[in-house]
């Protein structure tokens, strides 16, 4: 191609066809790229012929270093011409050696600059004929001139190429790697013998595309249970467990499906335009699909496996609390989103590492603008190393009280008694004072005072008192010093076990673990209008439900105490006593 332009360059009414052929042009170095990793396609070059030639013609030129100059020129270029093909079938071995799977476009452009450097060295040099030569030797040399230059220009035009696009280098597509154009040649082969004059090749492509779409799109729910299967091997805690693997299944068979569409469509695309390249544009933004698609498998697979072995894990009595996991879980979505945008930019062109480097000068300027969110950040980490409440407390901070629906990593959601639902930031909680209703295991507090009237007596009110110790210490839902059942022990013992384990003589065990059977009941006051009875005890249930049903029992038998020692209760009055009226009655007019 490089001598056909050449020529038409000199050639007036052929230059309009150069841009012709320098696309065609492109379209072999690329497909020659394509191959360039296929070890059954062969270099090309005989080395050892090569290499035995070089020697000869270096003493060839040391032998005859001053005699024939022209002789020498010759065999100088000729030597040249050796040396390259040399150079470019060790630059094609490096590539095939050192390029495996792992491999990375700065590898390719590693190897290939260091050969554009020795082609570059080569092109510096010139190389003049003698003046004294007659027209034949003068025409046999520029035409060996010529050739050896043309050649120097198509390597480094190759090398060129690849170092621009390495990335071609590197892909591996597994359908195109087959000899793609002898089943070509046997599909058209058919088509024409059914059909004389339809274009076997193009009817081939089609056909042939036809059958690997429907082909790969079959085999999605196969792909899909092989690929859950397999990690099912890896992952064991699943292999039991016949709703957790159908969970899974679910949840990557939407990504793996449309996966091995937009494949299968990659795949037809890239036969029907062979043996040209597929657009840079289609190859560029299909690419940016391609990882979109990893990144929606990759938190498809996070949610399912990852949320059933973390929970399979909070589940144990020293298992990580939810609000743990749901961090974890929010952190890891976090990482998946910037790593998928990266990657996305780097697919579209930009330079990652610039990116990465203007975030860290402008690091000031971002922690200025995040210090919020940061704080709010770190203020979650210390709520739950702090294990201040967790989803489903009943918690009260400042003006926001109700039960916490969910820690978040900037915010707290509490949903309200009256059903509104508080967005609290972390920071705030982390500085305010928690009052935690549901850090209460056994005993949620009754505390009245009742009044009895004047008119009751001495003995009367030490019955009533007494009576109402007595029944309250009798009432089966009233929390008592000492009647903890064993297995209310053994569960709070569990589950305080760390906590409590070395501290038994440093703390209260029982405040700590939230146990109150505390209970009294005695004359408090005389008040305005009554004499005061204190009555302080505890229900077993901290259920509210639960405890206001308790309560009412206890009201309702402390109301049949007080009628049993026959008193009754006062209500708030006022007495007026009069000390002596006027004599002169007169005087009342």
């Amino acid at each position: 191609m490089n001598q056909v332009i050449k020529r038409y360059q000199a050639d007036p009414n052929k230059r309009s066809e150069i841009s012709l052929y320098s696309d065609q042009k492109n379209d072999l170095i690329h497909t020659f790229t394509l191959k360039l990793l296929n070890n059954q396609e062969h270099i090309g070059f005989n080395i050892k012929d090569n290499l035995k030639q070089q020697k000869k013609l270096k003493e060839a030129l040391f032998k005859n270093s001053d005699k024939d100059i022209y002789t020498y020129v010759l065999d100088t270029l000729h030597l040249k011409n050796l040396e390259l093909d040399a150079d470019m079938y060790y630059f094609l071995e490096k590539l095939r050696t050192s390029l495996d799977f792992f491999s990375q476009e700065k590898d390719v452009k590693s190897i290939s600059t260091s050969y554009l450097l020795k082609l570059e060295g080569y092109a510096t040099k010139t190389y003049v004929a003698p003046s004294n030569l007659d027209d034949f030797k003068q025409h046999n040399f520029q035409e060996v001139l010529d050739n050896y230059q043309i050649k120097l220009k198509t390597y480094t035009e190759v090398l060129h190429y690849i170092q621009k696009h390495p990335s071609q280098v590197l892909s591996k597509n597994v359908i195109l790697s087959i000899n793609l154009k002898w089943i070509l040649e046997r599909i058209s082969r058919l088509i024409t013998q059914v059909f004389p004059k339809a274009n076997g090749l193009q009817s081939a492509k089609i056909v042939l595309s036809l059958v690997l779409l429907v082909f790969l799109l079959a085999l999605r729910q196969l792909i899909t249970a092989l690929f859950v299967k397999a990690l099912d091997y890896v992952v064991r805690f699943t292999r039991k467990n016949v709703a957790v693997q159908q969970k899974i299944r679910n949840s990557i068979i939407a990504p793996i499906s449309t996966f091995l569409f937009i494949y299968s469509f990659d795949v037809s695309i890239d036969i029907l335009y062979y043996p040209h390249p597929t657009p840079p544009k289609f190859a560029m933004y299909l690419g940016v699909v391609y990882i979109l698609l990893f990144a929606w498998l990759f938190i498809a697979l996070f949610k399912a496996y990852g949320a059933a072995l973390l929970a399979n894990l909070a589940s144990k009595s020293n298992g990580l609390r939810k609000e743990v996991i749901n961090l974890i879980l929010k952190i890891a979505y976090f990482f998946i989103f910037v790593i998928t945008i990266l990657w996305v930019l780097k697919q579209l062109g930009f330079d990652i590492s610039t990116i990465i480097a203007s975030l860290g000068i402008g690091g000031l300027a971002v922690a200025l603008a995040v210090k919020d969110v940061l704080a709010n950040f770190f203020a979650s980490v210390i709520l739950l190393l702090d294990n201040s409440f967790g989803q489903g407390d009943w918690i009260v901070c400042g003006d926001v009280e109700g039960t916490v629906v969910e820690m978040g990593l900037r915010r707290t959601t509490v949903r309200g008694f009256d059903n509104a639902l508080f967005f609290v930031p972390n920071s705030e909680l982390a500085g305010k004072s928690i009052r935690n209703w549901n850090r209460r295991k056994v005993g949620r507090r009754i505390k009245m005072t009742i009044g009895l009237t004047y008119s009751s007596s001495r003995e009367a009110l030490q019955k009533c008192v007494l009576g109402i110790r007595t029944m309250l210490e009798q009432h089966p839902h009233i929390a008592k010093a000492g009647d903890m059942d064993s297995t209310s022990e053994q569960r709070l013992h569990d589950d305080h076990h760390a906590l409590i384990m070395g501290r038994q003589d440093i703390v209260s065990v029982n405040d700590l673990m939230g146990y109150k059977s505390n209970l009294f009941v005695y004359l408090d006051s005389f008040g305005d209008s009554s004499i005061n009875i204190f009555i302080y005890c505890f229900s077993k249930t901290v259920i509210w439900g639960e405890w206001l049903a308790v309560k009412e029992d206890v009201i309702l038998k402390i109301m049949k105490i007080v009628e049993e020692c026959g008193l009754s209760f006062a209500f708030p009055s006022q007495s007026i006593y009069v000390e002596s009226l006027p004599k002169d009655k007169s005087s009342l007019s």
